[in-house]
């Protein structure tokens, strides 16, 4: 695989917060796993929350533009320390997913309001199974610094090229491989795909692993829904009655995210849309929360790319 680095003097990378780092992962993993057409129907107000009109486990995967989950992460006895939201939308024939998330209230001020932005430019693939990511983009804004990552993805040539600027200058660029037959899917990507079958179905006892966009040596995510037996003993420690519920065991590199296991746990329901994330022990910090706040959805959806910076 051919690798190419090129790395400008004099500039120091943002470093990520562990703080805001772990919560985003709660976040991102959280939202991994919420019909044929491109809208939901209208749902009936007695359904509880992580449950929706005519669900169906797979089909046309743009029957999800128009969505927005909603989540509020909390640790220790900060109520409510960061939001995030997550959102696939369509704008001049091109489809897109974004996700926003950033600390607030005390918490805010301790990581200087730390806003992460990501965005993916998606392909449709499959028939409209799947979604592939021609780009994906991440901004942090710590204080008054920014710092912008842009992944760009050649399937013709099998290529792809990172470039990473800090407050507008470029600081590294570097290109690799992609091998054949493989989708470097980004977490946005792996948020849409997973939610449609493309891994495999989704079903208890099952485990996946899927290509992901290489960093730190790291390039698959392992995922495993625990079998009814193993799901069983979580459910009692926690006191939840409802066995049609998913539990879901991810495993990233924990140097990543800063835990010390590297596994996160998370509760979806059985129409596969996050309810709840614990994330033990995280580093000096206790328990991190992650909680679906609610979910919505509009057709006409249109979201300004020049709100944050990302064209």
């Amino acid at each position: 695989m051919a690798l190419n680095t090129v790395r400008a003097m004099g500039f120091k990378p943002l470093k990520l917060s562990p703080i805001l780092a772990t919560l985003l992962a709660g976040a991102l993993f959280f939202s991994l796993f919420l019909r044929d057409g491109h809208s939901f129907p209208s749902e009936p107000t007695n359904l509880p929350l992580g449950e929706y009109a005519a669900f169906q486990p797979d089909g046309d995967i743009r029957r999800f533009i128009g969505e927005t989950l909603h989540i509020d992460i909390s640790f220790l006895w900060f109520e409510n320390a960061a939001t995030a939201r997550v959102r696939l939308y369509e704008q001049d024939g091109v489809i897109y997913s974004t996700l926003e998330a950033e600390t607030s209230g005390f918490v805010g001020f301790l990581t200087d309001y730390r806003k992460h932005y990501y965005k993916a430019t998606f392909d449709i693939m499959d028939n409209g199974k799947r979604v592939r990511s021609r780009k994906f983009e991440r901004k942090v804004i710590i204080g008054g610094q920014e710092e912008q990552t842009r992944n760009i993805f050649d399937y013709d040539t099998h290529t792809h090229w990172w470039y990473r600027e800090v407050d507008g200058k470029q600081i590294e660029n570097g290109s690799r491989d992609i091998p054949r037959n493989v989708c470097f899917d980004d977490i946005l990507a792996v948020f849409y795909n997973f939610r449609n079958g493309i891994y495999g179905k989704v079903d208890k006892g099952t485990r996946y692993t899927i290509h992901t966009v290489p960093e730190k040596g790291v390039d698959k995510i392992q995922v495993h829904i625990m079998n009814p037996s193993e799901q069983k003993d979580f459910m009692s420690q926690e006191g939840r009655k409802n066995r049609e519920e998913f539990l879901l065991k991810v495993i990233i590199p924990k140097e990543i995210f800063h835990t010390k296991t590297g596994e996160l746990l998370f509760w979806s329901s059985k129409h596969l849309i996050p309810l709840e994330t614990t994330v033990k022990d995280y580093i000096l910090l206790g328990d991190l929360h992650a909680k679906l706040n609610r979910r919505t959805t509009d057709d006409s959806l249109k979201i300004s790319t020049e709100k944050v910076g990302l064209k």
